[in-house]
């Protein structure tokens, strides 16, 4: 198996592991944004909707489709930063889950770029 199909997969595993912790912490069940809202401009829509939500109708569906027409993965990835002050005030104990999960999303495609 090439390296691109076998990094598809792993980031397929992790778009999953993100989901469930996501349904773990209770942020899954947002509602969808209005087509406007998915039309921001500004970095993770921050103008237009919370965090939870652009990770699910945004970033989890971004990456789907790239892996559905097997396209070549971004080579730079920096949505950590963002998930750690986005679920700073959250009590619950999947939030760490979450970050963590996205910590290594960020690493698994920062990484390609340095093979």
């Amino acid at each position: 198996m090439n390296n691109e199909f076998e990094n598809h997969y792993v980031l397929a595993d992790m778009l999953l592991e993100l989901e469930i912790a996501l349904r773990e912490c209770g942020v899954w069940e947002c509602d969808q944004p209005s087509l406007e809202a998915l039309a921001s401009v500004e970095p993770f829509c921050i103008d237009t909707m919370d965090f939870s939500q652009w990770l699910r109708f945004v970033m989890i569906e971004r990456f789907k489709s790239i892996l559905e027409a097997g396209a070549t993965l971004p080579t730079r990835c920096q949505i950590s930063p963002m998930a750690t002050e986005a679920f700073k005030l959250y009590s619950h104990g999947h939030v760490s889950k979450i970050v963590k999960v996205i910590d290594n999303i960020d690493d698994h495609l920062n990484r390609q770029n340095q093979d």
